[in-house]
């Protein structure tokens, strides 16, 4: 039986670079992880219940239910929109530190000395513990969860071969000014700012190995010089569902994109007769396909 996909939301978090450009923060998953052990991805994970609870819907503001729903374009109900939203801001806040919010003045949540860290660090944890939730670190603090500072970016489903499987919607947002992004130390072991560029590279050379979707979209981004580059660029593009196909041919894992010359025929189960991956990729190629070998996913463009 095929696993059912598990509604996820992760967050790419920008922040700009000096003289020009911009990095994106990393983080490495724990060696012992269950899923993508060892790799670099950005904070995120499920889409919990209380996610959805209409109570924390009342300390959010910027993205309604309708809004959060259109925006998707009806894929799913609108509670279940505004879930993905607000969940990227939690796990954007217990995976790498970083709390979107509106303080008690609605200006933008920064933390303004020592103390203020050190409290909100111990709000980290407790949540992470689960002694405390979301919702009560609002309350207690006066604060509005700040949905508008997300952008909905892109929309991955883990192949039906995979034996966890997460339906996940991808936001970007800038590096709030006032906060520092950390790992969590318990679920990551490391956390990194570098241009798409770099990332890719590292992937390469075994220095920073990515999961597909990370690899991917960061492809994506390079193509683009500036943060502001990438918002623009939100306006014109539709978002469609990326559901990758994963075979495995002798000792190698195969991953193969929608937009590969050959999807639809490993889709319907056949195995061409002379297998062709192409070139390897370079850094902000448009790959087609990953082949997975000693932990790393490697990109290939293949053409026709």
């Amino acid at each position: 039986m095929v696993p059912v996909p598990k509604n996820a939301a992760t967050v790419i978090l920008l922040r700009e670079k000096e003289p020009f450009g911009f990095e994106i923060f990393l983080l490495k998953r724990h060696e012992n992880s269950s899923y993508m052990a060892g790799n670099f991805v950005y904070p995120g994970g499920r889409v919990d219940r209380e996610d959805g609870y209409p109570e924390i819907r009342l300390r959010c503001k910027g993205i309604s239910p309708e809004e959060a729903h259109q925006i998707m374009e009806g894929a799913i109900s609108q509670d279940e929109s505004i879930a993905h939203w607000i969940a990227a801001v939690r796990e954007l806040f217990e995976e790498a530190g970083i709390l979107l919010a509106y303080d008690r003045t609605g200006s933008p949540f920064n933390l303004r000395d020592s103390t203020e860290r050190e409290r909100f660090l111990n709000y980290r944890i407790s949540l992470q513990k689960g002694k405390m939730t979301f919702l009560q670190i609002a309350l207690k603090e006066k604060l509005f969860f700040a949905l508008d500072q997300l952008h909905y970016y892109a929309h991955w489903i883990t192949p039906e071969a995979m034996p966890q499987r997460f339906d996940t919607r991808f936001f970007l947002v800038r590096h709030p000014l006032g906060q520092d992004a950390s790992y969590d130390q318990k679920e990551t072991t490391a956390g990194v700012w570098l241009t798409p560029q770099e990332a890719l590279s590292g992937n390469i050379k075994g220095e920073t190995p990515l999961s597909p979707p990370t690899l991917k979209t960061l492809e994506n981004l390079s193509h683009f010089k500036s943060i502001d580059d990438i918002f623009d660029s939100l306006k014109m593009d539709k978002i469609h569902p990326i559901l990758p196909i994963l075979i495995k041919i002798s000792n190698e894992e195969l991953l193969i994109f929608p937009w590969d010359p050959e999807y639809e025929i490993f889709q319907r189960g056949e195995i061409p007769s002379q297998i062709n991956h192409g070139r390897p990729s370079l850094p902000g190629d448009h790959s087609t396909r990953l082949i997975h070998k000693k932990g790393l996913y490697l990109p290939y463009c293949y053409k026709i």
